[in-house]
């Protein structure tokens, strides 16, 4: 999850980049109050998200050992995804 999308070039894909890292593995949680992270929650559980994302990871990593998953996984995603403050279901 690299913070590469310039919102002024593609705003679109920039709020899709910062919501999909914030989800997955809680980064820039300055940009989201406890308000909106315990709104979140209570609307969308996580249900183990954060186990089940990186079942699929992985197995995507095997299949295609030369991409940017295996990359990611290489490069300790599990541990980001573990580290979520979302993941802890208590408002920040």
């Amino acid at each position: 999850m690299r913070d590469d999308v310039s919102p002024a070039t593609d705003p679109e894909s920039h709020l899709l980049q910062v919501a999909t890292s914030w989800e997955v593995v809680g980064r820039r949680p300055e940009e989201f109050s406890p308000e909106a992270r315990a709104e979140m929650l209570a609307r969308h559980p996580r249900l183990g998200f954060g186990a089940e994302f990186l079942a699929c990871f992985e197995d995507q990593a095997r299949r295609k050992p030369d991409s940017a998953t295996a990359a990611s996984v290489g490069n300790d995603v599990a541990g980001r995804i573990a580290a979520n403050p979302l993941e802890d279901r208590r408002p920040a």
